[in-house]
């Protein structure tokens, strides 16, 4: 695996700021001779190329060896253009605002780059389904399979109000100076996670303590396990990818003009939705919509209680699950 990056000079965002952008990405295998053995993983929220490309790496029902696979990390994450590595004017808050549809565009760009015209699949975790949903929405003739992983097409109203909170309590760290901090927002990072905590798993794993599976003793340690995690990030990073985030919406663009189920309908490819019964993001019922709209799709709900956590990869039913619709899709 080798760490690789790709530049865009002059990119114009759907906002309208011009700026040189980098992707980061990681290859794994070898591309086939017919070029027919692509699998593009996309990156999570605060996750980059090392986390989200386990979901793949490991998989116990089909050999992924014999696969291209390219990870690439989201715009924020801290490896491609973000907040924390883009000098000014665009650092740190005046970073801009960069769309999940900015984001696949620019992968676009890449894939072309690399030579690629079809995609075996596509597939995500959480923002990385986003992604991937745009994915099959902008290039419908590119993309065979689809595989959005405790994800959507667009973001619920609901999941917006939750974002809006976690980035209010990071921002209300008086260290966090709108975005031109010194030293890290420790306090608001740490509140961040607080409330992070509350959402990424299930009711039910708190009342009956199913935490103790993932090696946690309490509902603190669960918290602490959240704030360890978001302390490596940048709060500036953090804060552009949750922007990304809450504009989620593969009908948000002049394709489109905002009608969900227009954009629905133009994928081809044929897609697994995979939502976890128990996740407070993006529900079983937000699929089943979706599912209504889509040409070949098929709806497998993850039977877990670890919320929103069960896409990750380390929850055991959730991570056999994705095992089995990549093996459905390319195996």
């Amino acid at each position: 695996m080798s760490v690789k990056t790709f530049l865009i000079p002059s990119f114009k965002t759907q906002q309208g700021a011009t700026l040189d952008l980098q992707l980061t990405y990681v290859t794994r295998g070898q591309l086939s001779a017919a070029r027919d053995n692509v699998v593009l993983v996309l990156t999570s929220y605060g996750a980059q190329h090392g986390s989200d490309g386990a979901l793949v790496a490991d998989n116990q029902l089909v050999d992924m060896s014999t696969k291209f696979v390219i990870v690439i990390n989201m715009f924020g994450n801290g490896l491609s253009s973000s907040p924390s590595n883009t000098p000014s004017p665009f650092d740190g808050p005046r970073f801009p605002v960069l769309t999940i549809h900015d984001n696949v565009a620019c992968q676009t760009l890449l894939i072309r780059h690399l030579g690629i015209e079809c995609i075996q699949l596509v597939m995500g975790f959480s923002m990385g389904g986003l992604q991937a949903f745009e994915w099959a929405s902008q290039n419908p003739d590119r993309v065979d399979a689809v595989l959005p992983i405790c994800s959507a097409a667009r973001v619920s109203r609901h999941n917006g109000v939750f974002l809006g909170g976690a980035k209010a309590a990071l921002e209300a760290d008086c260290a966090f100076a709108d975005g031109d901090y010194t030293q890290p927002p420790v306090k608001g990072l740490l509140a961040f996670g607080r409330v992070y905590a509350g959402w990424v798993f299930s009711q039910t794993f708190f009342r009956e303590a199913r935490y103790q599976a993932l090696g946690l003793a309490s509902v603190e340690a669960v918290v602490e396990f959240l704030q360890a995690f978001f302390m490596r990030r940048d709060a500036n990073d953090l804060l552009a990818m949750l922007q990304t985030w809450q504009l989620a919406d593969i009908s948000a663009n002049e394709a489109y003009g905002r009608n969900f189920e227009a954009a629905l309908k133009a994928i081809k490819a044929r897609v697994i939705l995979l939502p976890c019964e128990s996740d407070l993001y993006f529900t079983v019922a937000d699929s089943a919509l979706e599912l209504t709209h889509l040409r070949n799709a098929e709806l497998r709900p993850i039977v877990s209680q670890m919320g929103h956590f069960a896409g990750g990869g380390m929850d055991p039913v959730g991570k056999l699950s994705i095992d089995q619709a990549v093996a459905d899709l390319v195996g």
